[in-house]
């Protein structure tokens, strides 16, 4: 969802669309206010070049996502809270939560390998 452009080569787990960021916020507000906030405030940047040519949606709009760790983990637990009696939500906040989940893999294996999780 949020890390598939349709055009250019803006792709990556730290990039998300405007689309992806606002509904994040829109799932996330409810729990954390603050977080959703910070979400929402991303798509204030200037967005990645790519899709400039094509007739503007903006919801096609793409940023990288620069968020610390904790933020990355509380958003993806704040999407985990959703309710399960609206399955709209729930879906869309499942596929959120898998794109997040791929961001915090990256952001674990940019890590030096000294300040890496150890797995036993």
């Amino acid at each position: 969802m949020a890390n598939t452009p349709a055009k250019g080569n803006i792709e990556g787990p730290d990039i998300f669309s405007r689309g992806s960021l606002n509904l994040t916020y829109e799932l996330v507000r409810k729990y954390d206010a603050e977080l959703a906030l910070t979400v929402r405030n991303l798509c204030h940047a200037k967005p990645l070049e790519g899709n400039a040519q094509e007739d503007r949606n903006k919801n096609l709009d793409y940023f990288r996502v620069r968020l610390d760790s904790f933020q990355v983990r509380a958003v993806v637990e704040n999407l985990m809270m959703q309710d399960e009696n609206d399955p709209g939500r729930a879906i869309l906040a499942k596929v959120l939560t898998e794109d997040w989940m791929k961001l915090a893999n990256k952001m674990i294996a940019d890590l030096p390998e000294d300040q890496k999780p150890q797995l036993h």
